[in-house]
């Protein structure tokens, strides 16, 4: 096994056959954050919650933003080699007993999606809910038919009104199977979100 850095993590469901989902939490949150939207997707589902490895904001981030908010690169780069082999790591030990469907929100959708930029294979499927594209002008790996979901907010300060479909299209470039909707929510998530995310990994077959 190669030496790889160690992140905090919670899971739950290991013994259930389903598909695991990585739950990637936003700045400022913990590895317990999503855990509840997890049981609401489906309660047998197994998960493998990850706690960022960065201090942030009275919580974590999996990477840094500069001072004006702006994303830190090099910082997000370095995180995400690290999580990358992580991530394989824990394939190969059985801590996830198969690729797990990414599910990301904000800082957590932007570091999945550094992660099928560059490594699509370690992701049976992706859900990023309010993303941003970590390399706007790059081409992402080849994944082809890769199912993807995008969420974002209708009213999402957060946000430009393109940046969603930019990510979207990204992925559209690179082969994969995107979905996308616009909720009527601000940046936060949405009440019927995951009744949302539960039927499209049930029409995907996941």
């Amino acid at each position: 096994m190669p030496e790889q850095p160690d992140f905090h993590f919670i899971t739950g469901r290991a013994e259930h056959s389903s598909a695991p989902l990585l739950l990637l939490h936003g700045s400022g949150s913990d590895e317990a954050s999503f855990v509840p939207l997890a049981d609401a997707i489906g309660s047998q589902r197994p998960y493998m919650a990850l706690r960022g490895a960065i201090d942030w904001e009275g919580g974590f981030a999996f990477f840094r933003r500069n001072p004006d908010r702006g994303l830190d690169h090099v910082d997000l780069d370095r995180q995400t080699e690290r999580l990358c082999r992580f991530i394989r790591a824990a394939i190969e030990r059985k801590l996830l007993a198969q690729p797990p469907v990414l599910l990301g929100f904000s800082n957590g959708a932007i570091m999945a999606t550094s992660i099928l930029r560059r490594q699509p294979e370690l992701a049976l499927a992706a859900i990023l809910m309010r993303p941003l594209s970590p390399a706007p002008g790059a081409e992402f790996a080849s994944m082809p038919a890769l199912p993807i979901l995008i969420t974002a907010g209708e009213h999402d300060q957060r946000r430009e009104p393109g940046d969603a479909d930019l990510v979207k299209q990204q992925f559209a470039n690179a082969g994969a199977d995107v979905s996308a909707l616009v909720l009527p929510t601000d940046h936060g998530l949405h009440q019927d979100e995951a009744d949302i995310i539960r039927d499209w990994l049930t029409r995907k077959g996941i």
